[in-house]
């Protein structure tokens, strides 16, 4: 008696086989594909997250919200917040949001900038304001992701911060 297989067990096998590799290409496509992407929109919702600790911080210390301060002007892309020895000017600028601590000599060398990458991420501001004074100030972020060529929200939330909350 020979050893060996007969070509009905391979063939068998080799069926076997391509029903369970299309039975795991749904799990093998989320670890190649969904898990990495939606790790970085949960990296991204961090560093967010880190920007609203910091601005909520900013805020709750703030004595005003000014319009403008030494040649700086407060609008969609930048917000300005008043301590009692400087202001914080928070600027989006290309993918990222800049945190500067703003007084009215400048100095060269300022220890207080922040930088944070958010490339795929939405920050918008906007200042509330009565009679001329803002009061608080309403942050909405989210985090885009490109599916099936088209554009989603994650993570989207909207906050609003009064002065001296805190």
């Amino acid at each position: 008696m020979h050893r060996g297989f007969t070509l009905v067990e391979i063939l068998l096998v080799v069926v076997m086989v391509s029903f369970a590799a299309i039975a795991l290409d749904g799990l093998l496509t989320a670890m190649l594909r969904d898990i990495p992407r939606s790790s970085r929109v949960v990296q991204e919702n961090t560093t967010l997250l880190d920007i609203l600790t910091q601005m909520r911080r900013d805020i709750s210390r703030a004595k005003g919200l000014p319009e403008s301060f030494n040649g700086c002007t407060a609008d969609e892309q930048v917000l300005l917040i008043a301590w009692p020895d400087s202001v914080i000017c928070y600027q989006l600028k290309n993918g990222q949001v800049f945190r500067r601590k703003l007084t009215a000599v400048q100095d060269a060398d300022n220890n207080d900038a922040r930088v944070w990458s958010v490339p795929n991420a939405e920050v918008k501001w906007r200042v509330w304001r009565k009679n001329g004074q803002g009061y608080a100030v309403e942050i909405e972020t989210y985090v885009k992701q490109r599916l099936r060529e088209k554009w989603q929200k994650k993570m989207a939330n909207s906050h609003l911060y009064f002065l001296g909350g805190f």
